[in-house]
């Protein structure tokens, strides 16, 4: 099987599209190619990486990859067309016209994300009018990856389709060595926001350091917001014992990550992320950590059933402070929950299972 796969928005090691999906069918016997931003045309990890121009902006990427995408995509004969972004399916759109088989791989619900982005009220109506009867038309034509069980209810008009959900890939956690810091140490992977708590994780633990509870912090992610850089900057000026180290590679952030005694995955009660499991609770779990998360409905019967955590309102900054205690003052708990991890989730959430059935579908729809 030969397959290309697009992206004009994620970097070309993509943990998601490079790393787990592109890599890992090559290992499968499938000859990939992976159309997306890089430095030039070049073979990683046995993926023919065909390189797009790095644009300045959203707007002239749009407006000259994306006819760079549609004539290469046209002129270049593949089995599987599989698109990432939403600026990409009028793309898949033109290639199923002419006889093409697509996939559109669905990261978020983009209808739902729209609410929380920084918008003008008028664009965002406009964008909210148009872009889901575009998407009627043009994903009920084609097969559709879901990312998130939770995006079919929004798309109910999709008949071909499979779930394929980031589960981490549990082979080369397992390979890491878990030597645990001599203080009790939290630990965060991902994308640094007030959205994804990372402020009130500050908060909580000035707190608990003014009275004397010996705690750490480990960081791992971009901060893209200046005002949040300045607020954290603000606040680790308070605290020892908290490093943020910015971006790192997957691999170097898992080596901090495993140090960590707990993980926290706490996001504030937005629309996407209500809906949504974050990649990093797998993580967390797949390397023996206890979590502390939202108490989302979608998050319980992971966390709270499983006895592998404590699930905390996040408009409650109490509730996530009382989970750190109850940690802090548990070895017992701690032991417990790292236990149900590898017992529960070993053999369920990983990635293997979700290769299985992207390779199954891709069978289905050829």
């Amino acid at each position: 099987m030969n397959v290309c796969h697009i992206t004009s928005v994620h970097p070309s090691n993509d943990i998601r599209i490079f790393v787990k999906q592109c890599s890992t069918l090559v290992i499968k016997g499938v000859k990939v190619t992976l159309l997306a931003t890089h430095d030039k045309d070049e073979i990683v990890n046995g993926v023919a990486i065909k390189a797009l121009p790095k644009r300045s902006s959203a707007f002239t990427r749009i407006l000259l990859n994306l006819p760079l995408i549609l004539f290469y995509t046209w002129k270049e004969k593949f089995d599987i067309y599989h698109a990432h972004d939403p600026e990409l399916i009028p793309v898949l759109f033109m290639l199923k016209v002419i006889g093409r088989t697509v996939v559109y791989d669905m990261h978020e619900n983009f209808p739902k994300q729209l609410e929380s982005k920084k918008l003008s009220s008028k664009l965002k109506a406009v964008i909210g009018f148009i872009w889901p009867k575009f998407e009627y038309m043009a994903l009920r034509k084609m097969g559709v990856v879901f990312a998130e069980t939770s995006y079919k209810d929004d798309y109910v008009y999709v008949k071909s389709y499979v779930d394929v959900l980031n589960m981490p890939l549990v082979d080369d956690l397992r390979e890491l060595e878990a030597v645990k810091h001599s203080r009790f140490t939290l630990g965060y992977v991902g994308g640094v926001s007030e959205d994804r708590y990372c402020v009130k994780i500050l908060e909580a633990l000035i707190k608990l350091q003014n009275n004397g509870v010996d705690i750490g912090f480990e960081c791992v992610g971009p901060i893209n917001c200046k005002a949040t850089k300045l607020k954290i900057n603000r606040l680790c000026s308070k605290l020892s014992n908290v490093h943020f180290y910015g971006s790192l590679p997957p691999h170097d952030a898992w080596k901090k990550m495993i140090k960590c005694h707990v993980g926290i995955a706490v996001l504030m009660p937005k629309p996407n992320y209500v809906r949504s499991y974050p990649t990093k609770l797998f993580e967390y779990l797949a390397m023996g950590m206890p979590v502390i998360t939202s108490n989302f409905e979608l998050y319980k019967p992971i966390v709270a059933a499983n006895k592998v955590g404590i699930c905390v309102d996040p408009l409650k900054p109490e509730e996530f402070e009382l989970a750190i205690r109850e940690f802090l003052g548990s070895k017992e708990l701690l032991n417990v929950m790292s236990i149900n991890t590898k017992r529960r989730f070993e053999a369920d959430y990983n990635w293997d299972n979700e290769l299985k059935k992207l390779l199954t579908f891709y069978n289905e729809i050829v």
